[in-house]
């Protein structure tokens, strides 16, 4: 079963003397850079604008990420311990340390574990997955494109992020399970990483493709006084964004090759056959999920968040005649996901809180000045690095109406660079930069190790694209 209803356990398995010193060796290098690192920063002085907080806010937060990276201990205990870390050590109030659980961000989560239990536990996830395989031919290259495909049909009509995610996931994982490729290995992380690029990617080439997009262009419109239209927008940047997909989806066949062949087309086919008519249980998700689905795609009616939506799906599971959750089923959920995200999401509302986030702007704002390419690349460039301290929505709501107000003052027209900041927003090293990616991460499929090396060449690539790709694009169409 997936790790989404329980973790797997593994037997330990002896070894030499000599490996064993090797590893005892390595755990020591290891926690030396988890504890030296933090000491240098803090021994470097204070000033009137890098205040004690904004430099314990820098000592933690590497400790923890790098903790998760280097998994010397749990990522999920590093991630539980960080908001406690920041309030014992006077970086931020309970109040912003914590404030992640009051989020729609982790009910979403919360709900989608559920949903995606119950496709799991249902057998339906592991039908679509076999229909799934054989329409894309059965070869892991063909699946991690028609997972891209889906990922850039439901983009425009689904504007959670986190909604997107929670659909995807469930079937990513059952495709893992269906091809045996095991939690964190390279074909696990490629199917996991090609559900998430497939949300992720797309979505910047609609304006209804992220919950966040549409708040930046209302605060460009309300300086520059021109709103864009939905169409404007995507005749804007959707060349580029499903350009760069395909790009990102070849990242991931390129370096994350399956240990082994996976099974043929004609195996799939007969385990797809002995799955024989739809059941009942089957047939309930199905109705769930359409429901949840029209529900998604019309909350710009109803005002009615996924995160909501998803955990109204998971009550109704448990009524009478629907009977697809129960107490035993609930328990058996991986409920650390929560301690995870959550977490990992206190690092983007302490930055903001202890005033990391405006430290770092401060220092990076006066160097986006210049010719329009140089501005453009520039704030690509100031984008990927204030999402190290702030989440993708802050960095909008914090520095859109700045970056645009620099643009005007050097007569430049604010959109395609406020585009090339979007795309810096979309570039991440670590899962914590990016709900979405936190999101997937913490299912536990991916490795990180594995993960680094696609998300490392796509973000080199990203800025490369920018200026050879993108800006030509931008100007060609008369944005410059």
């Amino acid at each position: 079963m997936s790790q989404i209803v329980k973790s797997s356990t593994s037997s330990p398995q002896t070894s030499s003397p000599g490996l064993q010193t090797e590893q005892n060796m390595k755990k020591i290098i290891k926690w030396s850079i988890a504890i030296a690192v933090p000491l240098l920063i803090v021994l470097i002085p204070t000033t009137e604008s890098f205040t004690p907080q904004i430099k314990w806010f820098f000592a933690l937060t590497f400790w923890a990420v790098y903790s998760m990276a280097t998994e010397i201990i749990s990522s999920n205990f590093a991630a539980a311990i960080l908001p406690v870390l920041y309030v014992l050590f006077n970086v931020a109030q309970p109040a912003q340390a914590f404030s992640p659980w009051t989020s729609t961000v982790i009910w979403t989560s919360f709900g989608g574990i559920i949903i995606a239990s119950i496709l799991m536990t249902s057998g339906l996830a592991r039908r679509i997955a076999y229909f799934a395989i054989l329409k894309t031919g059965g070869s892991f290259t063909g699946i991690l494109i028609g997972i891209m495909i889906a990922g850039v049909v439901i983009n425009p009509f689904v504007p959670s992020v986190m909604g997107k995610m929670a659909m995807i996931v469930p079937i990513a994982i059952a495709i893992c399970d269906t091809l045996d490729l095991k939690p964190k290995t390279r074909g696990a992380t490629a199917v996991m990483m090609a559900a998430f690029l497939s949300i992720a990617t797309p979505r910047l080439g609609y304006l209804t493709g992220d919950g966040g997009i549409p708040m930046l262009m209302g605060i460009v419109a309300n300086i520059t006084q021109q709103p864009v239209t939905w169409t404007q927008y995507a005749f804007h940047n959707l060349f580029f964004s499903l350009f760069f997909s395909a790009v990102s989806i070849a990242l991931v066949i390129i370096f994350l090759k399956p240990e082994k062949r996976i099974e043929g087309k004609e195996v799939i086919r007969k385990k797809y056959e002995e799955l024989g008519e739809i059941t009942s249980s089957e047939k309930k998700v199905v109705v769930l999920l359409i429901a949840a689905i029209i529900a998604l795609i019309t909350d710009s009616i109803h005002k009615i968040d996924a995160a909501w939506i998803f955990m109204f799906v998971g009550l109704i599971c448990f009524l009478p005649g629907v009977e697809l959750m129960n107490e035993e089923r609930l328990g058996k959920l991986n409920y650390k996901i929560l301690l995870f995200v959550a977490g990992c999401m206190s690092i983007g509302t302490v930055a903001t809180a202890c005033g990391a986030g405006k430290w770092m702007a401060n220092i990076l704002f006066p160097f986006l000045a210049g010719s329009p390419l140089y501005t453009t690349v520039a704030t690509w460039f100031f984008g990927v690095a204030v999402n190290f301290c702030l989440t993708p929505m802050a960095a909008i709501a914090s520095f859109t109406a700045p970056i645009t107000e620099v643009c005007i003052e050097a007569g430049i027209n604010p959109l395609p660079v406020i585009y090339a900041y979007l795309q810096g927003l979309d570039q991440y090293i670590l899962p914590y930069e990016f709900a979405g990616l936190l999101f997937v991460y913490s299912y536990g499929y991916m490795s990180m190790k594995n993960m680094i090396k696609v998300i490392g060449p796509r973000l080199i690539l990203s800025g490369v694209f920018i200026a050879l790709v993108a800006y030509p694009y931008w100007k060609f169409i008369g944005l410059y």
